[in-house]
């Protein structure tokens, strides 16, 4: 049973009392460590019970395949339920895992934390077909799931920011779920009396962020400006070597919302009000993504969003270097942003 980052927060508000066990897996460590710990809180929230909580790892399961089942089935000796967590998994889980997703019928609960598994791996291909796993793919964050997590964790310290200041965190958080959340603890650590929180102040404390956002790879290659695209991408790349599906995913958030735009504005909406279809963009940004849209033909966009969901595949199941197909795809729509301005 497949979730994505709409529906893994509404598991966390209402679990899915069929599940028996949850796999996260992906390239986003953070991500990954936050869903692990996040979804055995769900079953015993103080994780450093040495009663209820169980930490495994493959080769705790490796010459013990029925050691799953026979940890879930064993009682607790101050009673609740039980969580038991296999950090690192792989495909010797397999096993291990559908013998007691095929056997279990009581209360406790199995929760794994995975690497990049590719489509053709057996343990994601039983996870995501079984009734009974729950599994959520953590691959880094775009400028849309930027703004969740910050509205998420604004809305837990009691802050309310202002447009301007939530567009200038999604652009300059960062990739990395974990990072991403330490910032914005900062923010509030430094803030705590105010309730308010300005464009201004947030620049104060974060500055201009602890990466190159992957926004600057994707304006840049929209833009049709190579230089200015090739040196955000290296950089990015330098900082988060698995950042490939989340630069692509910003990409064809950012090309959508260029089609929206651009549809609106062929419609006859004056070119202020068709940008303001969005979330705010940054006032930095405002010139380049007008500029953009007067520059795209709809025609174009369209075949640009085909090609980034073709890109998004071939990285998870060519077996290439995500990081040199998403490159490559890069230059070719940079390209094309480079025909549209000569037009």
């Amino acid at each position: 049973m497949k979730f994505n980052g709409y529906s893994i927060n509404s598991f966390y508000q209402r679990p899915n009392p069929s599940l028996k066990a949850f796999l996260a897996f992906g390239v986003d460590k953070g991500l990954i460590t936050e869903t692990f710990n996040k979804v055995s809180e769900l079953i015993v929230p103080d994780l450093n019970d040495v009663f209820n909580v169980v930490n495994l790892t493959p080769d705790d399961l490796k010459n013990n395949p029925s050691r799953l089942f026979d940890e879930a089935s064993a009682y607790s000796l101050m009673g609740g339920r039980k969580v038991i967590r296999v950090s690192d998994a792989d495909e010797s889980v397999l096993k291990p895992l559908q013998l007691f997703v095929e056997n279990y019928t009581g209360q406790n609960f199995v929760v794994l934390a995975a690497g990049d598994l590719s489509s053709k791996s057996k343990l994601r291909k039983f996870a995501e077909g079984s009734d009974f796993v729950g599994v959520f793919a953590c691959y880094a964050d775009n400028n849309q799931t930027l703004r969740a997590l910050i509205a998420e964790e604004s809305r837990k310290a009691g802050k309310t920011l202002e447009p301007l200041a939530i567009s200038y965190l999604a652009d300059n958080l960062g990739a990395d779920r974990a990072l991403a959340r330490s910032e914005l603890e900062k923010l509030f650590v430094y803030l705590y009396d105010e309730q308010q929180i300005s464009e201004q102040q947030v620049r104060q404390i974060i500055g201009d962020g602890s990466a190159v956002s992957t926004n600057d790879v994707v304006f840049a290659c929209a833009s049709g400006n190579f230089q200015a695209m090739n040196k955000a991408l290296k950089k990015v790349f330098a900082e988060d070597d698995a950042a490939a599906i989340g630069i692509l995913r910003t990409a064809l958030y950012h090309f959508r919302n260029l089609h929206i735009a651009k549809i609106k504005f062929n419609d006859g909406v004056r070119i202020d009000e068709a940008v303001k279809t969005f979330p705010p963009i940054h006032f930095s940004r405002i010139d380049a993504f007008k500029n953009q849209v007067m520059n795209w033909s709809v025609k174009d966009l369209e075949r640009v969003l085909r090609y980034l969901v073709e890109l998004e595949i071939q990285c998870k199941t060519t077996g290439n270097r995500p990081e040199t197909i998403t490159e490559a795809g890069l230059l070719n729509i940079c390209r094309l942003a480079m025909q549209g301005m000569r037009k």
